[in-house]
């Protein structure tokens, strides 16, 4: 998801830079306003798009491209305001203790419980050098940085309830005894391990609420919504000159550019859409200068 997250913010910088020249926007540090606002004709879109009346923008397509490049602020301020506050809460913001980290490589979703992370919800990667309680040293040397998974309270006392289900067997006479032994010895490691999570989920979620970290978190949500929509806004509208399809482009470019460099080397239809979509927004970008 934060991979995701940073593309689309790459692409939002590309956008309100590159589409500033063509529709005469202005931009004053990260923030950009609209220099022209079209009229009922397109008269006043048409002559900053430098046309004739006859060759004038949709002024719907105009306008909406306008709501799209505020939206692409909003969603960069959001981001910025949010990496501000991982910056300033970084060194209060506490490490999973080791008990509760399970498997390595957490940051690709191979495990039921999370991965850990930080205050505004991205993964850590942490060194395995000192995690010498759990991590053999054989697998330190093989992972000397990973992300884990971690055990939650509730997660726990799973595991501690199907253990006082479970019932020990053996075919040996001595079988059944080392299977109780070391069903008491786990019940016993997990009934440490609720306790131990319990203390690190409310320390982290006092550490949320005090900073403001979700409601830096909700902001981001909510600006990536707006985008959304106002990019679909411009998908309904229609396109009448060469920068029009580049709004267009633009438009896709930010909110699907994961996607599009992803296929644009694959040769089946998808791909194609993705090699239009880019060649459209090169040339609606040179059209402009």
């Amino acid at each position: 998801m934060e991979a995701k997250s940073c593309t689309k913010v790459a692409a939002v910088d590309n956008t309100v830079s590159r589409r500033a020249l063509l529709l005469g926007f202005t931009a004053a540090s990260t923030v950009a306003a609209v220099a022209v606002a079209p009229d009922a004709f397109g008269a006043v879109a048409a002559q900053a798009l430098g046309t004739s009346s006859e060759q004038a923008e949709s002024p719907e397509l105009i306008s909406a491209y306008e709501s799209f490049c505020d939206a692409c602020i909003d969603l960069k301020e959001a981001h910025q305001a949010r990496e501000w506050l991982a910056d300033e809460w970084k060194h209060r913001w506490p490490l999973a203790p080791e008990a509760l980290l399970w498997g390595a490589n957490a940051q690709d979703g191979s495990y039921l419980d999370d991965g850990e992370r930080d205050i505004i919800g991205r993964y850590i990667v942490r060194d395995t050098a000192d995690l010498t309680k759990r991590m053999s040293a054989k697998f330190r040397r093989a992972t000397p940085r990973t992300c884990f998974s971690v055990l939650t309270s509730s997660r726990a006392r799973e595991v501690v309830e199907k253990w006082k289900r479970s019932s020990p067997k053996g075919r040996t006479e001595k079988a059944p005894v080392r299977h109780q032994l070391f069903r008491d010895k786990m019940i016993r490691e997990y009934e440490m391990n609720i306790g131990l999570a319990e203390q690190y989920e409310a320390e982290t979620a006092r550490l949320r609420e005090i900073s403001g970290a979700d409601a830096a978190r909700l902001r981001v949500k909510e600006a990536d919504g707006r985008l959304l929509k106002a990019a679909n806004q411009i998908s309904q509208c229609p396109a009448y000159t060469v920068a029009g399809l580049g709004m267009k482009a633009d438009a896709l470019a930010v909110t699907a550019g994961a996607l599009m460099k992803i296929t644009k080397s694959d040769e089946r239809p998808l791909g194609q859409i993705a090699r239009f979509i880019e060649s459209v927004a090169e040339v609606a970008g040179r059209a402009s200068v």
